[in-house]
């Protein structure tokens, strides 16, 4: 029989009245949320909020390391996987914004739909111990006047430490010295030896050596001070146009039903808005920062055009 144009409507109606069953029957088996970086570190953001995430939806909520490219082979495995809100990416923003530029990695923000975010923590400069300047005043003066004569080490070129690195730098008018590492675990084994100045990197992971006197805190890079690091000078203070925070929240593959969006946006926040939660990352030094759909993805997007910025001044395309 041929196809007629009522036929073709009847397809098209059928078909968009299925998209709401669908999404209202969601979920109804496991979702799975990739981290694309090494177990132990972002992955423990959700790791203690899992349970509270199955309870809430109904269905078990499995996390699963993908490690490489900077965050980009599991950003590109969740963008290439269904649009159904059954398999999500959880990771910092960097993945989306840096990672393509400077690895050429076949997608960009655009690919994604924004869920929420949970944590914000800005990046921390910190010297080794024995430094000889003991503020970043001191430190920018002495590179200011001689260029390259400080050393900082990040977790490699194209990091979000690495370009908080060079965008100080270049807010000061000098010139630092980058020391790219495969991560900030051995940036800081190299600071610890002395081997580098200084490192720019997570604040959960420098400030165990700062109580343990081992590395000296100089600034971080979130335009006021964190409530986690109320201590710490912020480089707006010092009148440095420097603002680079750290974002780490949920992401689903663009085309995701905006009712299965929202349903994981109202569920993930809800787990994340308790003070058990909020006293824990605090004690890691982290700050948690809520985000609906809509805030998260106004704050992406402008991140993304302050990275596309950045990377062309820096030349690192």
């Amino acid at each position: 029989m041929p196809i007629t144009r009522r036929h073709t409507l009847t397809a098209a109606a059928t078909a968009l009245l299925a998209r709401p069953a669908a999404a209202q029957d969601f979920p109804n088996r496991p979702i799975r949320v990739i981290v694309p970086y090494a177990a132990g570190g972002t992955d423990q953001y959700i790791r203690l909020l899992q349970n509270d995430f199955a309870q809430r939806l109904g269905q078990p909520v499995v996390i699963e390391s993908v490690v490489g490219g900077g965050g980009g082979i599991g950003a590109n495995r969740v963008r290439t996987s269904t649009p159904d809100g059954y398999t999500l990416l959880f990771g910092g923003t960097a993945a989306l914004t840096v990672v393509p530029r400077i690895q050429n990695q076949p997608y960009t923000t655009a690919d994604f739909a924004p869920v929420c975010q949970l944590v914000a923590l800005p990046i921390m400069v910190a010297a080794k111990r024995g430094f000889r300047h003991r503020t970043a005043q001191e430190m920018l003066a002495a590179a200011r006047a001689q260029p390259e004569s400080i050393s900082f080490g990040s977790p490699g070129i194209g990091s979000s430490p690495h370009l908080a690195g060079e965008a100080m730098a270049r807010a000061a008018g000098v010139k630092l010295l980058h020391v790219p590492y495969a991560g900030i675990a051995p940036a800081m084994t190299a600071l610890l030896a002395g081997d580098i100045d200084l490192v720019v990197g997570a604040p959960g992971i420098i400030m165990p050596t700062v109580e343990s006197h081992g590395t000296i805190p100089l600034a971080q890079t979130g335009a006021t001070r964190s409530a986690a690091l109320p201590d710490l000078v912020a480089l707006k203070e010092l009148g440095l146009d420097v603002d680079l925070v750290t974002r780490f929240g949920f992401f689903a593959p663009k085309q995701t039903p905006e009712p299965i969006l929202d349903q994981l946006d109202r569920t993930f926040r809800a787990a994340a808005a308790t003070p058990d939660y909020a006293q824990a990352m605090r004690r890691a030094f982290n700050e948690v920062q809520l985000q609906d759909r809509a805030q998260f993805g106004r704050a992406l997007a402008e991140e993304d055009r302050a990275m596309a910025r950045l990377i062309e001044q820096l030349a690192l395309r």
